[in-house]
């Protein structure tokens, strides 16, 4: 129910009026700073006696991506007599809940699918040396397939200090794409920028700086769920693909797991070369 509820986060009447920029509602009780939020503005004015008359819409993914300290907790409809606390470990799995519980939530849903950005020499290291197995971070397909600029994907998965080694000349990026066989092997991407963030969230994971650790990309505009694999096999059928600069996905290749190799997909639309490059020898 929390997953997928509606929250209030409550804002001053000059953030409301966008005369300032708005701030993370927090009262400080028992050596512990609570982020404050509300599951309607009825329960928002009860619970705080009138005194808070304005707020924004969240959701607790959303409160996860932007998640300010690994050492705040949430509470939810404070001063009312029903109430919620989550630190920020329970807030990251019930905000980002692993694929095995998803399968578990819905039995009959198909099997994800799964996304790794490539930098140019993995693609080349792919294809060269036959890689067959997947390592290093991904996202769910459905997470991310309304991204259509190369740019746009890359600046949501907080990569763009990578751009140079991701998109090409052209303007595309290269992608990984594959079915999730055996959910148990990706890990939500738990964790902090050192051991005491980590342990505030019972994760596995230290990384520098913009790292989230609640289960999300550092994009607190993009609801984008994060997991990481180590030597991952990829099934057969996975997909290379080049996003183009137009918004198109073109396959590039394709794993056969029978031969052990990746086979290169020849473009449906071969280049129009001009008529002086076809005169010659025909080589």
């Amino acid at each position: 129910m929390l997953q997928a509820a509606q929250l209030c986060l409550p804002l001053t009447g000059a953030a409301a009026a966008g005369d300032e920029a708005p701030v993370w509602p927090t009262v400080s009780a028992a050596d512990q700073t609570w982020i404050i939020a509300y599951t309607s503005i009825e329960s928002m004015h009860l619970g705080s006696g009138g005194a808070l008359e304005h707020a924004r819409a969240t959701s607790l993914p959303e409160l996860a991506a932007g998640w300010p300290d690994h050492s705040w907790a949430l509470v939810i409809n404070p001063g009312l007599p029903v109430q919620v606390t989550l630190d920020a470990a329970a807030l990251a799995r019930v905000a980002a809940p692993s694929l095995l519980e998803d399968r578990a939530a819905q039995p009959t849903a198909r099997t994800p699918m799964m996304q790794k950005l490539l930098r140019h020499a993995d693609v080349h290291h792919t294809l060269q040396f036959g890689v067959t197995r997947v390592s290093g971070y991904c996202h769910q397909l459905v997470d991310v397939a309304h991204i259509a600029a190369p740019e746009g994907l890359v600046e949501a998965l907080g990569r763009k200090n990578e751009t140079a080694e991701l998109i090409t000349d052209q303007g595309s990026v290269n992608v990984l794409r594959w079915p999730a066989v055996g959910l148990e092997l990706y890990r939500n991407a738990f964790g902090g920028i050192d051991e005491a963030s980590r342990a505030a969230v019972n994760g596995w994971l230290i990384e520098e700086p913009p790292f989230v650790g609640l289960g999300f990309v550092p994009s607190a505009d993009q609801l984008i769920r994060e997991y990481k694999v180590d030597g991952v096999g990829l099934p057969h059928g996975a997909e290379i693909c080049e996003l183009t600069a137009t918004g198109t996905a073109e396959t590039r290749a394709l794993l056969d797991v029978d031969l052990a190799q990746w086979l290169l997909i020849v473009p449906s639309d071969p280049p129009d070369f001009p008529d002086s490059a076809r005169a010659g020898n025909g080589s």
